[in-house]
């Protein structure tokens, strides 16, 4: 059993909210960028939805598109330049 009086001093240094535990101040502390997703390069591989593709397309990300696997130098030179990948 736990003694609840010692758990309520423990609780008592605990942040409130995640909110309040980051420090702007903090220099390891780093601030999220927005992206604009036509900045956004993703590489759909082995016959993926076209429904998918099109959802995607239609967000506005730049998508490329392959029915069947890459061999392995072509892959390899396809994912350099992109941000995901999906198969």
């Amino acid at each position: 059993m736990v003694d609840k009086t010692s758990v309520g001093s423990e609780l008592s240094t605990v942040p409130v909210s995640r909110r309040a535990s980051f420090n702007l101040r903090d220099s390891h502390t780093r601030r999220l960028k927005p992206f604009n997703s036509g900045d956004i390069k993703i590489l759909l591989l082995e016959n993926v939805s076209s429904k998918a593709v099109d959802i995607l397309k239609k967000a506005g990300y730049q998508v490329e598109f392959h029915a069947k696997a890459l061999d392995k130098a072509t892959l390899i030179e396809k994912i350099k330049d992109v941000h995901a990948v999906g198969i």
